[in-house]
């Protein structure tokens, strides 16, 4: 796994920079819920969440790294928390949406304890929506049904926390020809 402290001061750059954090954001916003807090799991240099902020979202960004969160936090002034994915530093029921972009497919044995975490931290009626089947995605590949971000074991591990699928969505993204287009599928909090 990469050293995302070490990482930080050039991972922007390396993985499409501000036009695909740009369409991200755009899709993302899409699905969001209207109003409320917007949480960004591991959410790192913050220029995804730093588009939905200017778009007019009160947003916060939660990371582990420190040398991520030193950049999000040269973005986002004092909207950034110190916190594994697997245990957030937020309160339960107080955030409207959350979105995780290309996160889960790192976390191969722990994607039921983020789900967990994100279930807990939604408002009832919150959305979550998450980036599915990133490395295919990314190669123009056939995804994955094994892989722990395919779009099947994300949603069966989803339901399990209470979160029904509601819709789903795409953006385009990269430095590739033809860039590649990323699925992301969101989940409702029910109850």
């Amino acid at each position: 796994m990469l050293d995302y402290d070490r990482e930080a001061p050039t991972y922007d750059d390396t993985r499409g920079g501000a036009c695909r954090a740009t369409a991200a954001a755009a899709e993302l916003e899409r699905l969001l819920p209207v109003g409320g807090t917007v949480l960004d799991v591991g959410g790192g240099t913050g220029i995804v969440t730093s588009v939905l902020a200017a778009r007019g979202r009160r947003v916060l960004v939660a990371d582990r790294s420190v040398g991520m969160l030193r950049l999000a936090g040269r973005r986002l002034p004092g909207r950034v928390l110190a916190g594994d994915a697997t245990a957030l530093p937020v309160r339960t029921a107080s955030v409207r949406g959350i979105v995780i972009v290309w996160l889960l497919h790192l976390m191969p044995s722990a994607v039921d304890s983020v789900f967990a975490e994100c279930a807990r931290v939604l408002e009832p009626a919150g959305v979550l929506v998450c980036t599915v089947d990133k490395d295919a995605s990314g190669r123009g590949e056939s995804p994955d049904p094994s892989a722990c971000d395919a779009v099947a074991t994300v949603t069966a591990t989803a339901a399990r926390f209470g979160l029904a699928h509601c819709a789903d969505g795409a953006f385009v993204g990269g430095s590739a020809r033809p860039p590649p287009t990323y699925p992301v599928r969101a989940f409702r909090r029910e109850g």
